[in-house]
């Protein structure tokens, strides 16, 4: 019987990429963000002795459009470069093992369910920087597998928890243990291309909207107090207000995945609260109560 022993709500900004302490300097002045420090401190303290096997990842930058689809290759190696900011991200090599049959058995499980979804190891799917910059810092050994998974662009609040759920069921299916990852902001408007230079520093004063980001401190107070219903209960008005990053969609598969309203592990704040050039940006690890008793010698 599997299970999920962890679940990891982050950021997965480009400028995570920018490992030259001067670059970072000049790109975001006045205050560099704190995330350089807050995920290897995650990995090291949370992840780095946790006994699991798969990241299952959701990652906001896959938009698929008539069907959820995940990445079943057995390996995932190449060298990325992102079209969209190529100076600050290039040239990154990669190889982590899949995780196929873990995908395989959330395929099956979401047909069963009547969920439109499948597992894809056709030649030259890509894999996006929301999955291999934070495997860059939470899998630095690259000891564990890695399932990528889409968000799809088409799908209610309804249907992810739907295939949150399917997800979850497979898991419990299989002989897994697996962190769950979101990997996407929050809020999520940008600063206009006059501007955005200029807001480009990690302070919550160059967020975009004080109304998005008073928006985003009551969905971080509900993760740290356990209460994902109510941030489930809110998804539609802050995906119609916020335009958060993957329409939210990361969190909300991954709250189905752990029960949906019935979810109420407590999150603990790694870093701060972070502007990236407009957008709201956080990371939040997810334990169960008890997991001092998940924890296994290597």
């Amino acid at each position: 019987m599997g299970k999920v022993v962890a679940a990891v709500f982050t950021t997965h900004v480009p400028r995570l990429m920018i490992l030259d302490p001067a670059a970072r300097r000049a790109y975001m002045g006045r205050n560099i963000t704190t995330f350089y420090d807050a995920m290897p401190r995650l990995e090291r303290e949370r992840l780095s002795d946790l006994a699991f096997d798969t990241f299952l990842l959701i990652d906001t930058h896959w938009f698929t459009t008539l069907e959820y689809v995940l990445n079943a290759h057995e390996r995932l190696s190449g060298v990325y470069t992102s079209e969209e900011l190529p100076a600050m991200l290039h040239d990154l090599e990669y190889d982590y093992a899949g995780d196929a049959e873990l995908a395989r058995g959330v395929e099956t499980e979401a047909r069963i369910r009547g969920i439109r979804a499948i597992a894809s190891a056709h030649r030259n799917l890509p894999v996006h920087y929301p999955t291999l910059n934070v495997m860059h810092y939470l899998n630095p050994g690259a000891h564990r597998r890695v399932l990528s998974v889409s968000v799809c662009q088409t799908a209610s609040v309804k249907n992810d928890l739907a295939f949150g759920a399917a997800i979850g069921q497979a898991i419990w299916k299989s002989n897994r243990r697996v962190v769950i990852v979101a990997s996407g902001g929050m809020s999520h408007k940008f600063w206009d291309y006059d501007q955005i230079l200029d807001r480009a520093s990690a302070s919550p004063d160059d967020i975009s909207s004080t109304a998005n980001r008073l928006y985003d401190e009551r969905i971080m107070e509900w993760f740290k107090q356990g209460r994902h219903g109510a941030v489930l209960g809110a998804a539609d008005d802050y995906r119609a207000h916020c335009s958060p990053e993957g329409r939210f969609s990361h969190y909300i598969v991954m709250c189905g995945a752990m029960g949906a309203d019935a979810w109420n592990w407590r999150g603990e704040q790694f870093g701060n609260y972070e502007a990236a050039i407009g957008t709201g940006q956080a990371i939040f690890f997810f334990q169960p109560p008890t997991l001092g008793a998940v924890r296994a010698a290597a």
